[in-house]
């Protein structure tokens, strides 16, 4: 049997038959690093199943990656863009359910060999297959992570997934984006067999085709309608705090699975009533502009840093959490403090967030031996990177930094961790001030992503560079920014704090601006961060990067009286433990929006400043530091965007 003409001159495939008349389609996207369902891709997949029908006697189909360590990652979502109407949107839609439902019906056998991720249209591609070999990799992950975008699947793979594993699983999948591993899709029925490496997939995948004889295995519905307690359990724990107003997605998946828990079939072809006015939705398009600045900041902080060995000046919650995440992340880390308890604290807490994130017990052994307490600072003679996390004092740092340079190595990086004390006031005690950069953490340190990667007048750019890419080593998201008075995020986090505080002395209400706020997609209102922050440090801050009058007055008094927030459990709220009591009461949508819009403006102000003096890159920049730093709602684009959309 002999390979279709129309099959030689392909781009992004390579598809071949065998002598036992078995065709191997291997999907390798040009110009891509790793596999993606581009346009073209689809276009000559089209090609291959016209080929694919037309032969006699085919004994059996199995598609596999041509690239190694991957299956395929998705649909290309920078094509996305490129469809702007619904109508648009459903033309695509059903050329590949068309594709997808042809391949599905193909009298051979088939089946498709998976190593490493296969996500989106990547798990899509594969489900019209009839059966699914995987490997016990851990790299080997099935999922559906549309709805982080806006979305859910579109290409059929809701109802192909239901039609195998049934209600909760298939909204599990959907709803929370979470991939299942190997052996759990093999458990739920999302794929049929494991095999040890990606070795054993074309013999595997060839002695199944050639066992069942020409013979295509037939697969019924697991289920024959949704369960209803499935439907239920997932709305409890995935909408509890979600908005059908602010990311629909979720609702419209549920929704979407209840209606077509019947059928299979239908629930796939139903995709395309939902998915286009998801696509081209407010949410969904704000939402991708949070994925291109996240793969744009990613980017900026690939390469070598050159830093194995990191010192950390100062035990406290900061300090020892920038050590924990360090040797987390495979680094030496040394940790020092005048304090030795802080030190034996702030390992104590390493050692619970290593059990917590790494689980295996030689795994957090390992983080436990790569940080070392140093008492007497010694570690600081051979680090690639020493990090100062002490009281925000100018003249404690300048001390610090002083000392440091006369033990540091050539070529050591000096980083400060201050929230606002501008870098050349730093650097001035230093006889090599280009040697001094900032690395601006945010509390808590193993949660937040964002680091601020400072620069000054002297700073030498090489090494800023260097502390980016030390920040992706660590798993952190870095954005660039120019020593000035808060730096980005602060500076535009205070005003609006300071906004609402202005607001209650004028008389309004502490909890209605919080629910304004929470109301327009904030993780808490202003107040509520302010007593979480500690009104002290507030305070502090406000003298250092200005503060109205009123606002300083009412903070005084505040701190004079011992009610400083949630560590003293009592500040604008009384708080019982971690949780503020306040009453989470909401008026009209019309009034809650023109509150979080007042509050918001001081922000939005200066985010805009921030870009223009160009203090951060761009406001692309600005928008990835606040979404990263004070988690401004994603599927509001960032600030910026959001005020330019209004």
């Amino acid at each position: 049997m002999s390979t279709p003409a129309s099959w030689n001159n392909l781009r992004h495939w390579s598809a071949t038959i065998d002598n036992n008349d078995l065709a191997w389609l291997h999907i390798q996207t040009e110009g891509k690093s790793v596999n993606v369902l581009a346009h073209g891709v689809i276009d000559e997949l089209v090609i291959i199943t016209d080929g694919l029908e037309t032969i006699n006697n085919l004994k059996g189909v199995a598609l596999l990656s041509g690239k190694p360590g991957g299956f395929v990652y998705g649909a290309d979502i920078h094509e996305f863009e490129t469809l702007k109407t619904a109508k648009d949107v459903a033309n695509h839609m059903e050329l590949v359910h068309n594709l997808f439902n042809r391949i599905q019906n193909l009298d051979a056998p088939t089946c498709v060999g998976i190593d490493g991720i296969a996500v989106g249209g990547g798990l899509e591609i594969a489900l019209p297959f009839d059966h699914l070999f995987v490997t016990a990799s851990p790299k080997t992950k099935l999922g559906f992570p549309e709805v982080t975008l806006g979305i859910m699947p579109g290409y059929g793979g809701s109802g192909r997934a239901y039609g195998r594993v049934g209600t909760k699983t298939v909204l599990d999948m959907m709803v929370s984006g979470r991939p299942l591993g190997s052996h759990e899709a093999v458990n739920a029925g999302l794929a049929d067999v494991v095999v040890e490496t990606d070795k054993n997939l074309i013999p595997n995948m060839r002695d199944w085709m050639l066992n069942c004889n020409g013979d295509k295995p037939t697969r019924t519905q697991c289920e024959s309608k949704a369960n209803k307690e499935a439907v239920a359990e997932a709305k409890e724990t995935y909408l509890k705090r979600a908005r059908v107003d602010h990311t629909p997605a979720p609702f419209e998946i549920i929704d979407h699975v209840m209606t077509y828990g019947h059928d299979a079939k239908a629930m796939s072809a139903g995709e395309v009533s939902v998915f286009p006015n998801l696509m081209i939705g407010r949410a969904s398009k704000n939402l991708r502009r949070v994925y291109y600045l996240t793969d744009a900041v990613r980017k900026s902080a690939r390469g070598d840093s050159r830093i194995e060995r990191l010192h950390v000046v100062g035990a406290g919650t900061m300090g020892g959490d920038i050590a924990a995440v360090g040797a987390m992340a495979g680094l030496n880390v040394t940790l020092t403090d005048m304090n030795e308890a802080a030190i034996e604290g702030a390992i104590s807490r390493a050692k619970k967030l290593f059990e917590r994130r790494l689980k295996q017990a030689d795994k957090v052994t390992a983080a436990l031996g790569r940080l070392r307490a140093d008492t007497d600072g010694s570690g600081a003679i051979d680090a690639d990177l020493v990090i100062e996390a002490v009281a925000e004092k100018l003249e404690v740092k300048q001390a610090v930094f002083k000392n440091l340079e006369t033990v540091c190595k050539d070529g050591a990086i000096l980083a400060t961790n201050t929230s606002a004390i501008p870098l050349e006031d730093i650097a001035d005690v230093l006889k090599s001030p280009e040697n001094l950069i900032g690395l601006h953490f945010f509390n808590p340190v193993p949660v937040l992503p964002l680091v601020e990667v400072i620069w000054s007048k002297y700073s030498d750019q090489d090494m800023v560079s260097r502390g980016m890419q030390f920040a992706g080593r660590i798993g952190k998201m870095p954005v660039r920014c120019k020593s000035a008075p808060g730096f980005l995020v602060n500076r535009a986090l205070l005003p609006y704090i300071f906004k609402a505080m202005e607001a209650l002395v004028a008389g309004e209400n502490a909890d209605l601006i919080d629910e304004a706020l929470v109301d327009f997609g904030m993780p808490m209102g202003p107040i509520e961060l302010a007593d979480q922050i500690g009104l002290d440090v507030c305070l502090d801050a406000g003298i250092v990067l200005g503060i109205s009058p009123t606002v300083k007055a009412l903070l005084n008094e505040k701190c004079l009286a011992g009610t400083i927030g949630r560590k003293s459990g009592s500040g604008f709220y009384e708080w019982e433990g971690n949780r503020a009591n306040r009453p989470r009461q909401s008026q009209s949508k019309s009034v809650m929006a023109s509150i979080a819009k007042d509050m918001l403006t001081p922000m939005i102000d200066e985010c805009q400043r921030a870009v223009d003096q160009d203090v951060v890159d761009s406001s692309d920049s600005a928008d990835a530091g606040m979404i990263f730093g004070i988690g401004f709602p994603a599927f509001r684009g960032g600030p910026l965007n959001w005020a330019k959309e209004r």
